[in-house]
């Protein structure tokens, strides 16, 4: 019995139709900060990505395992055509800019999901030593969009007759995958954070906010009070590790959702880690933003029937009472005096 009822659960859970927003609203957010990004590097794409830039094409070549593409080796195949390898690092940035704009539209969608993720490996096996988290997780969207149908809302696909815009099973389990997988990453954050005292205590918190490298305010007068960071600490291992669960819960996945928005939102503000708080926030709202949206928008429709029911029934029993009283004064026995002459009948 209780085999079958998993069963039939997890068939519900991963095969039912689902509104194929969420994975729209993941197209658009994910290459938008791609373009975002590229925009951001533009000023300085020759310092990074140039053969005698900040990591020269040599050095990082030499770092990088020799099945990794990398800048350099797709040089050397375009190298007969005469191009400078200047003109071809720009070049490059304009191919990467053009497939951010097509899977931005969706046109063509996951054609341009391929170059994109192909074109952004090239990126990270040229800049191994600068590659963090953020680059790691836009990776990793960018290789789902290469098989998810991002194409089935907000889309040129669509317009165009293309894909269809129809809820399918291959939604659902797309949409299910996204929310699993941000699952365990912050479990394993949470989990990994728990283990460590100095989260406990807060002085991963301090020394965060106060090391050169991150500091954007002045936290000295931190240091004066221990139970603050000590708070934020217990706080984030909370927000972390009760994610997996808290999403789950129609009742406290918007309260939660906004919890991690905050959390990176101060990772973006007071440590200058703006890309990856970024990319978190757009990751989850992409995941768990649509489901939040309309357990608030239930909440709310609920609470207007319920005013809109007790208001009704006021009413309802205002008119009863008046109808009540007119009755009453309609039949009411009242006492008639009658004078014949001067007796009193």
């Amino acid at each position: 019995m209780i085999l079958s009822r998993f069963k039939a659960w997890a068939i519900s859970f991963f095969d039912d139709p689902h509104s194929p927003a969420p994975l729209g609203i993941f197209r658009l957010t994910i290459a938008g900060f791609l373009l975002l990004q590229a925009i951001v590097w533009y000023p300085d794409w020759l310092a990074f990505m140039g053969p005698e830039g900040w990591l020269q094409w040599e050095i990082s070549h030499a770092l990088t395992e020799e099945w990794t593409p990398h800048m350099e080796r797709v040089y050397r195949l375009l190298s007969p055509s005469g191009l400078s390898a200047e003109r071809f690092v720009m070049l490059f940035f304009w191919c990467y800019v053009i497939a951010g704009i097509g899977l931005l539209v969706g046109w063509h969608t996951r054609v341009w999901a391929i170059i994109s993720w192909f074109l952004h490996y090239i990126l990270m096996g040229t800049l191994r030593t600068f590659t963090y988290g953020v680059d790691i997780f836009l990776h990793i969207a960018l290789f789902y969009m290469m098989f998810m149908p991002v194409a089935k809302a907000y889309s040129l696909d669509v317009r165009q007759n293309r894909v269809s815009p129809h809820p399918t099973w291959g939604v659902t389990l797309s949409l299910r995958v996204l929310q699993i997988h941000l699952c365990f990453v912050y479990l394993s954050a949470g989990f990994e954070k728990a283990m460590s005292p100095d989260w406990w205590d807060g002085n991963v918190i301090w020394r965060s906010l106060v090391q050169p490298d991150f500091r954007q305010f002045d936290f000295a007068w931190l240091a004066h009070y221990p139970w603050m960071a000590a708070t934020l600490g217990l706080s984030t291992i909370v927000i972390e590790t009760g994610y997996c669960l808290a999403m789950w819960i129609p009742r406290v996945r918007a309260f939660w959702l906004a919890g991690i928005i905050a959390l990176h939102l101060g990772i973006g503000l007071f440590l200058g880690l703006w890309f990856f708080g970024l990319i978190m926030i757009l990751l989850s709202v992409s995941a768990f933003g649509y489901c939040a949206w309309q357990d608030l928008r239930d909440r709310v429709c609920a609470a207007a029937s319920l005013s809109r029911d007790k208001g009704m029934a006021s009413q309802e029993r205002a008119s009863g009472e008046a109808k009540g009283a007119i009755t009453n004064d309609k039949f009411e026995p009242k006492t008639v005096t009658i004078k014949a002459g001067s007796e009193v009948i």
